[in-house]
């Protein structure tokens, strides 16, 4: 019995003997390493960036021992790159980016993904287009096959447009108030190619194919337009995704961009008599391009209060941002908070509020008095929303898919702010007198005041009115 056995004895030996070393030279390596490395307060450790010979711009996050990575692939072909026969595409695009592709059909992505615990989300605005893919870093070689044929080998099959038709008239039912009045009030402050609205219209729904759309990515999808970032993922594995993406080296001819410039409108959707009502009145603002233009503007709306009305700690989080906080005063119906979007060179500034109708009109007039008085803002005010920006900086930055998403913008515009421990130190680098200054020229712009109203239309005032008002 025991010559039998001895060999399994053996083994079982050799490996206890094995285990032990690997557990000495890991402990002295985790010393080594606790030398070698530094330990960050935020953020990923290091962020490597290139620029391909074809203009693809390229950065890769290596985080401190995530398991889930994230990539992005981000074209610079939002909604503002719309023309007459492309109006509503990107809604489209976003739609169809679970439809099937060249490699594989829609059901097989969607179900081998999902085994691996891996998913590919679409977001777009009026500037850019976003694919991203979330998945367990040791699974990204298997995945990205999936993200690069969902992004350059969609194909866009007309029996899965005819499916998407039904979807697309379901979103623009289901779109939330506040959203809508935010889209609403940048067409209404924007004319030109800032014009165009995120949603397609219900006009355009029966008239989009799939020719338009593959006709709208072949226009617009360009490697000089294309940003590619990673958290987790190996250097080298995103530079030959990038290579996949677009192998050819030369850089295409430069896009003619057009201008937008300030409308000054008035937008209006109508839900009935007596519904709860959005009112949203905003002002030009900076883009993203002056990056600190940018955080002195963000830092504006963070001074003035911008809790968000739909999304909290829970339901009942009511807890007020002052000074907004305080305009609703008993009234727990009403809430206002401050927003400020940006684009590459321009963006919007304004004041959002949801109320009851009866209070529609006046609520309508506290907020764009407010506005246009925005500049009386403190300097205690004004370091407060210091630290409220550095907050809401620093509890995304763990969250893999926002700080590709974050990456890839920063390539885009031509920024540079790897970690939140940076931002924040180029927060406290931005004085409170120029933040004033800020705040004294957006209020200066009243004049080019915008008003969008979703709910009850006929319980608000008129933008003239409120122009005279102010």
């Amino acid at each position: 019995m025991y010559k039998r056995n001895f060999p399994q004895l053996q083994v079982m030996i050799v490996d206890k003997l094995s285990k032990i070393s690997i557990r000495r030279v890991s402990a002295a390596d985790c010393n080594i390493t606790r030398t070698c490395w530094p330990k960050p307060a935020y953020g990923p450790v290091d962020v490597q960036r290139t620029i391909l010979l074809n203009g693809m711009k390229v950065a890769v996050a290596k985080p401190l021992g995530g398991q889930i990575g994230a990539c992005t692939i981000m074209y610079q072909a939002g909604s503002r790159y719309e023309v007459d026969e492309f109006l509503g595409a990107n809604h489209f695009l976003r739609a169809a980016s679970s439809a099937s592709s060249c490699a594989f059909s829609g059901f097989m992505k969607m179900r081998f993904m999902s085994q691996y615990g891996a998913s590919i989300t679409c977001s777009s605005d009026r500037q850019s287009i976003a694919y991203t893919l979330r998945c367990p870093v040791t699974t990204f070689s298997e995945m990205k096959c999936f993200l690069l044929d969902t992004v350059i080998r969609c194909c866009f099959k007309e029996w899965e447009m005819e499916d998407l038709k039904p979807m697309i008239r379901d979103d623009l039912h289901r779109i939330h108030p506040e959203k809508r009045v935010l889209d609403l009030a940048q067409k209404a402050c924007w004319g030109g190619p800032l014009n165009n609205s995120i949603y397609c219209e219900p006009s355009r729904i029966n008239g989009m194919t799939g020719e338009i759309l593959d006709n709208y990515a072949d226009w617009n999808y360009k490697s000089d337009h294309c940003s590619v970032a990673s958290v987790g993922v190996p250097f080298e594995e995103t530079i030959k995704m990038a290579e996949a993406i677009e192998p050819r080296r030369i850089k295409p001819n430069p896009r003619c961009i057009e201008p937008s410039f300030p409308r000054r409108g008035f937008e209006l959707y109508d839900l009935g008599a007596c519904s709860d009502t959005w009112i949203c009145v905003v002002v030009p603002g900076c883009g993203t391009k002056d990056l600190t233009s940018l955080l002195k503007h963000s830092i504006v709306a963070h001074a003035c209060g911008t809790g968000n009305m739909q999304d909290g700690s829970h339901v009942l989080d009511r807890t007020p941002e002052l000074p907004l906080g305080l305009m609703a005063g008993n009234d727990v119906y009403t809430s206002f908070r401050a927003f400020n979007l940006s684009y590459y060179e321009t963006g919007v500034f304004g004041i959002v509020a949801r109320t009851r109708a009866p209070t529609a009109w006046n609520v309508t007039k506290a907020a764009a008095e407010f506005l246009s008085n925005v500049g009386c803002l403190s300097y205690k005010q004004i370091e407060i929303g210091k630290k409220r920006l550095k907050v809401s900086l620093a509890i995304h930055d763990d969250d893999c898919v926002r700080v590709a998403e974050g990456l890839a913008l920063q390539l885009a515009s031509g920024n540079r702010m790897d970690t939140a421990l940076e931002s924040m130190a180029m927060i406290d680098g931005i004085s409170n007198e120029d933040v004033s200054s800020t705040a004294i020229d957006l209020s200066k712009k009243y004049r080019d005041m915008a008003l969008a109203v979703v709910g009850d239309i006929g319980r608000v005032p008129h933008d003239r009115e409120l122009i005279c008002a102010c």
